[in-house]
Formats: C-alpha cells, sequence, structure tokens
C-alpha cells in the first residue's frame, strides 16, 4: 500500500492525530487526498514530516 492514514502519519512523525488531520485540510498539497468529505485522507508513505525543524 502506498498511502497512509492521519494514524499512522502521527505515529510516524510523533504528533497527534488530530494536528495531521488539521495540517491535511489545510495544507493544499495535490498529493494529499481525500474520496470526499467525511473519508479518510491519502497521505503517500514516503511524504516527508511537515511538522519537522
Amino acid at each position: 500500500m502506498a498511502d497512509m492514514g492521519t494514524k499512522e502519519a502521527s505515529e510516524k512523525w510523533g504528533v497527534s492525530q488530530s494536528r495531521v488531520q488539521k495540517w491535511c485540510r489545510t495544507c493544499g498539497d495535490k498529493r494529499i487526498t481525500q474520496d470526499r468529505k467525511g473519508c479518510p485522507w491519502h497521505i503517500p508513505k514516503n511524504y516527508p514530516n511537515p511538522f519537522k525543524k
């Protein structure tokens, strides 16, 4: 599987799931997709950590 959800991303990146969900809604990256509103987010597994400073 080439995608991960917000739960897996939050564990991988060390931030809360709600923070990842908010980031998905606001980032504007075309690689971050959602089938329709209310469905899980699809984040590429190799996506770089956007929260890393």
